[in-house]
């Protein structure tokens, strides 16, 4: 492990020194991209840094360099999260494909959270599922980095301020608690890209929570849900919709907006064969699960 950060940094020490007069970040940003082709991850990562030093901003640098990181480990036979920081850059400076890639790739390696406390930095992935939870303290805070959190199965009966402590949150499970309220405050997860709140005791989404529009994975089953939100058409980018075992006899006009929707579950909700069949007219090329009657 040791050895290999050392490659690394000898790297990026080289770009530095090949800087001689080119200022163009695309120059090494186009470099970079023929470097991986050619599997040279090492001088892949250098030009990607000679790109971001010349301009601090750009998003698809850091994403890229990110991935020749990752590709790097699995070359050497190790897996070192630090690329998860590169992700988080690209995001932050608005490349949307970081999102998908961080929470393809950024899981891998969860803390339990005694373990986490040791290195808060580095703590993108933490679990405390099933261990009696009843609520989401203020510990959080020290994890600012922290991508993914999986609180499912405890007895949550709220979020706590986790959405201002963890801005980059992209995958939250909190399924299967005792969570019956859920505050206006979420949409400012912005990067959200999963978000279970499965079996739990629900029973209104606030207008809000489709501001997210970066979610895909939207499990909202086992609640006491009457609707959602008119506005859910906003959330172009979900994939799943879940509202199974709710109480939902109708779905707002809008819902025909989410042209990503690859399926929607409604079983277990008291919804007629009428408002079936405009779902499918509204969504021809969406899977859509639910009871026959």
């Amino acid at each position: 492990m040791k050895t290999s950060k050392k490659l690394l940094l000898t790297f990026a020490l080289l770009g530095l020194f090949s800087f001689t007069f080119n200022n163009d970040p695309n120059t090494f940003l186009n470099k970079g991209l023929n470097d991986i082709a050619k599997e040279d991850y090492l001088k892949a990562i250098s030009n990607f840094t000679m790109a971001i030093s010349i301009q601090n901003d750009l998003a698809v640098a850091y994403y890229h360099r990110a991935i020749s990181k990752n590709l790097f480990g699995i070359k050497q036979g190790f897996y070192n999260s630090d690329f998860c920081l590169d992700f988080i850059d690209a995001m932050k400076y608005g490349y949307a494909p970081a999102i998908e890639k961080l929470y393809e790739l950024g899981r891998a390696e969860c803390f339990l959270l005694k373990s986490a406390a040791l290195m808060p930095e580095k703590a993108f992935c933490i679990d405390i599922s099933s261990q009696n939870i009843n609520s989401i303290s203020n510990q959080f805070s020290e994890f600012s980095n922290l991508v993914s959190l999986n609180a499912s199965n405890n007895g949550l009966q709220d979020l706590g301020t986790i959405y201002n402590s963890c801005p980059y949150i992209i995958s939250l499970d909190l399924g299967d608690n005792d969570i019956s309220y859920i505050p206006a405050e979420l949409s400012k997860l912005q990067y959200l890209y999963e978000l279970n709140l499965s079996n739990n005791k629900v029973q209104n989404i606030p207008d809000e929570l489709t501001q997210l529009e970066a979610v895909a994975f939207l499990n909202l089953r086992g609640n006491q849900l009457t609707a959602i939100p008119k506005d859910i058409g906003n959330m172009k980018a979900i994939k799943l919709l879940d509202l199974s075992l709710n109480k939902i006899t109708k779905l707002p006009k809008s819902i025909s907006e989410l042209e990503n929707l690859e399926t929607l579950v409604l079983s277990g909700n008291p919804i007629s064969k009428t408002e079936i069949k405009r779902l499918h007219a509204d969504l021809p090329d969406t899977k859509i699960i639910f009871d026959v009657q």
